[in-house]
């Protein structure tokens, strides 16, 4: 996976917080809680597409 933009990182979050939003029954009140959890959510998303690439190089490494 490649960088995302920070726009692209923006239109995820928003993807995860609305369907958060939408999984708890779409309530009032929530918004800043609801894209606190998909931030890291995201992030993590980030941080083990970063892993799986770094151990993809490093594999491709030692067979050269």
């Amino acid at each position: 996976m490649k960088t995302r933009s920070p726009a692209e990182r923006h239109a995820r979050i928003s993807e995860i917080a609305h369907s958060i939003w939408e999984s708890e029954g779409r309530p009032s009140g929530q918004s800043l809680r609801h894209w606190c959890m998909a931030e890291k959510l995201v992030l993590a998303e980030e941080r083990h597409a970063a892993q799986r690439n770094e151990k993809q190089h490093a594999g491709k490494k030692s067979t050269e």
